[in-house]
C-alpha cells in the first residue's frame, strides 16, 4: 500500500460564476468532553490538513463513524471529506478545534497514522472567539476534490515539487514578473487576494479549472518552470500531478498553500508577495494576509472584500457585498433572488446550487 501525504510517498501501512480498529487513547477519553456543543466564550483554532491515501470503501465507512463520534466528543466542528481509492482517496479535513483540545485532537489523529500517515497541519493565522462551522460534518465522497477526469489515488504518485513557503518566496522574488504562476483557485477567491503576477483561473469550480489548465500550458515548453498555489495545497497536488503526467518536468507548488505562506510572513519581516485576503470555505470567509482590499461591492462599487452567499438556497452565489447593500438587498445577490424570497417570483435561472453540487460529487 502506498501512502501520500502532501504529495510525499511514505512507507506502506458578478465576481464568481462556484479514513486495526480505531485506537482512541485512554488519556484522550479522560480529557474529552461529552458535550457536542461549546459555548461561544471558547476560543477555537482553525486547523486543516489533507492526506491522499488508498482507503477501501469499508474502511472509509468505519472511519466516518469513528471521526464523527470521537471528534464530536472533543467539541470539534468542521467539514471532513473522506474517499476510497477508486477515486482521489484519503481525507480532506477542515476543523474548528477548541484551543484546550488541540493536543487531544492531534493525539487522536496520531492513532490513525496507519490510515493517514504522519499529518502536517496548517493552522489559521488567528484564533477565533467562536467556531467557524456550525456543526461537524463527515462526508463520504467519490473524490476528495471534484474533477471531471477519471483519476485514482494511484495516479497521484508523481507529485509536483513541494516548495516550503521560504523557498517559494525566494524563488518568486528572484523571478519577479518573469514567472509562470497559476492560481488554482476559483475566480472569487483570486479576486479578494492573490500573489503578484499570478494568472487568474477564470472559473467557478476546480473541475472547470483543470480543463482551462490544458489551454494555459499548451504553448509552454515541457522543461519550463510552472508555479502553482491554492489555499492549503490539495488542489495543486492534483493539478500538479496532472501536468507532470503530461510531461511537464518542473511543476512547483506551495506546500501548505496560502495559509502556510501567511504564517511564514507573520514571523518574517519581509514584504508579502501575496496581497489581500486568503479566502476560506468556512464562517470566516477568509483571513487577511495583508491589509490590501482588492475588490468592490458588486452592487454599489464601494471598496470591500467581504464575500457572502446569496440566501436564496437555489442560487447560493458567492459574491462581494458591503454591509449597506447586504441590508438593502436582504442578503441576496440580485433583485430576482430578492423577489423569489419575497414570494413575488419563481426562480427562473438554469443554475440550481443543490443540483450542481450533486452533479459535482
Amino acid at each position: 500500500m502506498i501512502k501520500f501525504l502532501f504529495g510525499h510517498i511514505t512507507s506502506p501501512s458578478p465576481l464568481f460564476t462556484k479514513r486495526t480498529t480505531l485506537n482512541f487513547y485512554r488519556f484522550i477519553k479522560t480529557t474529552a468532553t461529552t458535550a457536542t456543543t461549546t459555548t461561544t466564550t471558547t476560543s477555537f483554532k482553525p486547523i486543516a490538513f489533507y492526506s491522499i491515501v488508498p482507503l477501501t470503501e469499508s474502511r472509509v465507512l468505519t472511519l466516518r463513524n469513528g471521526l464523527e463520534k470521537n471528534l464530536s466528543s472533543l467539541g470539534v466542528v468542521g467539514r471532513i471529506y473522506i474517499a476510497p481509492s477508486q477515486g482521489i482517496g484519503g481525507i480532506n479535513c477542515q476543523m474548528a478545534v477548541p484551543v484546550d483540545k488541540i493536543v487531544s485532537v492531534k493525539a487522536y489523529f496520531d492513532s490513525l497514522k496507519p490510515d493517514f500517515g504522519t499529518i502536517e497541519y496548517t493552522e489559521g493565522i488567528q484564533d477565533t472567539s467562536g467556531p467557524n462551522f456550525d456543526k461537524l460534518r463527515v462526508l463520504v465522497k467519490k473524490n476528495l476534490v471534484s474533477i471531471r477526469q477519471n483519476v485514482t489515488t494511484q495516479d497521484l504518485v508523481e507529485q509536483p515539487h513541494h516548495l516550503t513557503p521560504e523557498d517559494w518566496h525566494n524563488q518568486l522574488s528572484q523571478k519577479k514578473e518573469d514567472v509562470f504562476l497559476l492560481d488554482m483557485r476559483n475566480q472569487y477567491e483570486y479576486n479578494v487576494g492573490h500573489f503578484d503576477h499570478a494568472i487568474k483561473m477564470n472559473v467557478d469550480t476546480f473541475r472547470d479549472g483543470i480543463h482551462l489548465l490544458d489551454q494555459l500550458v499548451a504553448d509552454k515548453p515541457k522543461e519550463k518552470d510552472i508555479f502553482m498555489y491554492c489555499t492549503g495545497g490539495i488542489r495543486c497536488s492534483v493539478a500538479g500531478t496532472y501536468l507532470r503526467k503530461k510531461g511537464y518536468e518542473n511543476v512547483k507548488m506551495l506546500k501548505g498553500g496560502i495559509t502556510a505562506y501567511g504564517h511564514y510572513m507573520k514571523h518574517n519581516a519581509k514584504s508579502s508577495l501575496f496581497k489581500g485576503k486568503n479566502f476560506t470555505f468556512d464562517g470566516r470567509r477568509g483571513e487577511p494576509i495583508t491589509n490590501d482590499v482588492l475588490t468592490q461591492c458588486y452592487h454599489c462599487g464601494s471598496s470591500c472584500d467581504h464575500i457572502t452567499n446569496c440566501v436564496n438556497t437555489k442560487c447560493h452565489l458567492l459574491f462581494v457585498q458591503c454591509e449597506a447593500c447586504k441590508t438593502k438587498m436582504k442578503h441576496t445577490c440580485s433583485d430576482h433572488c430578492h423577489d423569489v424570497l419575497e414570494g413575488k417570483e419563481e426562480y427562473q435561472l438554469d443554475y440550481d446550487y443543490h443540483r450542481q453540487v450533486a452533479k459535482a460529487w
